[in-house]
């Protein structure tokens, strides 16, 4: 029997995936995983919102690992810190989520806005009411089915690279948001890990990653996410190299998030079939788990 998989990234309903996390853990249990963490952006709701009682769970068929994805406010490219196996109970962080709620209407207004100066597009008071009201933490998918919903684009996609990423970078300074030392500080004293997620969408060269790196680890980085759907084979050997020679945790995940969203992209196996059956964050999380 083929043996079990590990996928440590995955997003539901409660920020930009498609699933419920009920439907997610039974879709992963479906693909042979054997251990999953739900990492939505900027919320634990998706985390505090599991059925506990899920038969899959309490058969023992799958572990789930606490999990976050945290923007980090960064000049360019996109910086991203997971946070694993953190006190879902802890105050600093549930006050910090409702802050980051608020923050991430408001950057989603501003680039609605943007999009209405540069195209004439404008929704109507009915959509943009639903918006607001979502319960999930807002982000440019939602703007995105907004665009497809009123005709202005075919797919998710084309909405991103006719308007979205122009409109994002022009509003990007204007957005509160969390400096990575913040994030970093923020994961650590709610007891979970840091892990520097897909670190190639920070656009930079091999030297100024190394640099931020360093800063990054006396900042409090514990693992790096080496294996990804964005990797390619060889930047995922480089990955593994920086973990090893930095004293990382490593970790890895498909960044799943649905067959509209996504399409190429599969639960447990990602874009390129990484099929993670081990990491040693994974091993550290357990180990701390024997422990307490």
């Amino acid at each position: 029997m083929e043996k079990k998989l590990i996928d440590m990234h995955m997003h539901t309903t409660y920020s930009d995936g498609e699933l419920t996390p009920d439907e997610l853990i039974e879709l992963a249990v479906e693909n042979n995983i054997s251990v999953m963490s739900i990492t939505d952006h900027n919320t634990i709701n998706g985390i505090k919102n599991i059925n506990r009682d899920n038969k899959n769970i309490k058969d023992n068929k799958i572990q789930i690992i606490n999990g976050i994805e945290l923007s980090a406010k960064v000049p360019k490219g996109r910086m991203h810190i997971l946070g694993y196996d953190y006190d879902i109970n802890s105050p600093i962080l549930n006050e910090k989520m409702s802050k980051l709620k608020d923050n991430s209407t408001n950057s989603v207004l501003s680039v609605i806005e943007q999009i209405k100066k540069d195209y004439n597009i404008s929704f109507t008071y009915e959509d943009l009411k639903k918006l607001i009201n979502e319960p999930h933490n807002l982000g440019r998918p939602d703007v995105a089915r907004m665009l497809l919903k009123n005709g202005y684009v075919k797919t998710i996609q084309e909405a991103f690279d006719k308007y979205l990423e122009d409109a994002h970078e022009k509003v990007r300074g204007r957005n509160k948001g969390l400096k990575y030392y913040e994030c970093l500080d923020l994961i650590k004293q709610s007891g979970g890990i840091p892990v520097l997620a897909h670190p190639k969408s920070l656009e930079l060269s091999e030297k100024e990653f190394l640099i931020l790196l360093k800063d990054m680890i006396k900042c409090g980085l514990q693992g790096i996410e080496v294996y990804h759907s964005s990797h390619t084979k060889e930047e995922m050997d480089f990955y593994e190299k920086v973990a090893h020679d930095n004293n990382l945790l490593i970790s890895g995940g498909s960044d799943y998030h649905g067959p509209k969203a996504k399409p190429d992209i599969y639960v447990g196996t990602g874009r390129n079939n990484i099929k993670i059956k081990r990491l040693s964050l994974v091993d550290e999380i357990n180990r701390r788990t024997l422990q307490s």
